[in-house]
Parts: structure tokens; sequence; C-alpha cells
């Protein structure tokens, strides 16, 4: 074997700081800012985001960890380079959390050196208000409201939450967008039950918890053992509240089945005249 020469050896050292350094600057490009439009992301590092949960000795901050699934807040382009920043939450947890959790505004690199981005939820009807019914039904009193009907949801912590539709009248949110700061979430659910297993099989759901939910048609499966069957059936596209020659909203939303009886789940835009 031939011995490096002095004058050799500092070559390959210098070929090999150019090397690693062109390495170092490809992996540094890889770095990307996320999409506006995410709406979940995983942590790849431990954070703080700006959130406290209040204890018997006042408000301690909650530290995230590696691999947290976090709600995307809002988000910011900051400087000159178009920089995005965001704000998280902890998302559409049960409501005992949520009433404890205060969130400030903190902005975070939005890339993904710090974040992976979540195209889709493993179990997508987490998160979706189940409404009783085929379809928005609009209010013969006021215009551009639909009428409430009971609720079910699914949070992202594995809980399943009730609502009557009495629960629901007390707040002015019609459309009823469960988001972690906006005023449903604070409403407290006629009952809360935690899930033992949720299964998704195509476009089925089957959610099995420990003990009946109040005023819900619950099917019994054996001792300390009840279970939810959720199908999802398609999607209906409906016009309201005509003006003139054109409508002033429209509506969109999918049709489930929870244990045979009819719900769906939808948004709807307005002020389209």
């Amino acid at each position: 074997m031939k011995r490096l020469t002095k004058w050799g050896l500092s070559l390959t050292i210098a070929l090999i700081a150019v090397i690693s350094g062109f390495t170092t600057a490809q992996a540094a490009t890889k770095t990307k800012d996320l999409p506006e439009y995410t709406t979940y992301v995983r942590t790849k590092r431990a954070m703080t985001i700006g959130a406290k949960e209040k204890t018997k000795t006042g408000y301690k901050t909650i530290h995230i960890k590696k691999n947290r699934l976090l709600a995307v807040n809002e988000t910011e382009t900051r400087g000159k380079t178009f920089k995005e920043y965001a704000t998280f939450t902890l998302g559409d947890v049960h409501y005992a959390k949520v009433k404890r959790v205060t969130y400030s505004r903190k902005f975070i690199r939005f890339n993904t050196k710090n974040f992976k981005y979540i195209k889709t939820l493993r179990a997508p009807i987490r998160t979706q208000l189940l409404r009783q019914g085929k379809g928005f039904v609009m209010s013969t009193a006021w215009i551009n409201r639909p009428t409430y009907s009971p609720v079910i949801l699914v949070t992202l912590d594995n809980y399943l939450q009730t609502y009557s539709k009495a629960k629901l009248a007390k707040i002015d949110e019609h459309w009823m967008l469960p988001t972690a700061d906006g005023d449903f979430a604070k409403v407290k659910p006629t009952d809360t039950v935690k899930i033992s297993k949720l299964t998704k099989r195509g476009t089925t759901y089957t959610i099995d918890y420990k003990r009946p939910l109040k005023g819900f048609a619950d099917r019994k499966i054996g001792k300390h053992h009840y279970r939810l069957t959720i199908k999802q059936l398609g999607r209906q596209q409906q016009n309201y509240t005509p003006i003139d020659d054109t409508y002033d909203t429209a509506a969109s939303w999918v049709n489930y089945t929870i244990n045979a009886k009819p719900y769906f789940a939808g948004s709807a835009e307005w002020g389209l005249d």
C-alpha cells in the first residue's frame, strides 16, 4: 500500500472538507416551509407552543414531546425571504382538557425541520362534528342559520362526546366549527366516555367503549362493552337562501350512519350574493 505524501494528505483532507460542506449544504436545502393549508403536523423535536395548563398551584407550561400531533392555528409570512411561521394548539381534545388549557400566540418556524406534514389523519372521523339528520335544515326564523340537532364528536385524544340539541342552543354558532379556541369547544358535553378501541376498515369505523352514552342508541356487545359502527356514505351539496336570481349560501356535507341512523358532517359558505 502506498503512503500518502504530505501534499497528498493535505489534498485528501481538503477534498473531504469540500464534500462534507457540499453534503451539509445539500441537507440544508432540504428544509422547506410547509404548505399554508396544512391542518395537522407532528413535531420532529421537543418544544413549547405557548400552551399552559391549569393546576392546583397555577398555570404550568405544557412541554410538547417529539412526534406529538398538533393542530395548526394560524400561519404568517415574515421578512424579505417570505419565511412561514405558525401557531399551534393541542387540537380538538376532550372537554376537560380544553377547559384547563390556555394559549398565547407563539409563532414557530413552519418548516420540515420542526414539523412533519400530515396530509390526512389516520382516522379522519376524528374532529368531525356528526350531526343527526340527512343534511342542513335552515331555520324558519333566522336567515342563513341551520337548526340545531344532536351531535357526536370523536376527539383527537380518543374520547366520544355527545351534545344534546338543548346544549348547543346555548351558543350562537349554528355552523358549529370544532376549533380548540371556539365557542363550541367550551360547551360541556351531555356525556363523554373514553374510547377503548377505534378500528377503521375502508369507510367504516368501529368504536368500542366501556359504558353506555346517555341518550344515545348504543349497541351492547357484552359486560362493560358497547359499540358504535359509523359508516361513511356519499357527499351532498345544496344551495340555500335564494335572493333574487341567485343563492346566498352554499353548503356541502358527507352523509354517515351511526348504528344505522342518519348523521352528517359538513360546512357552508354564505354571503355569495
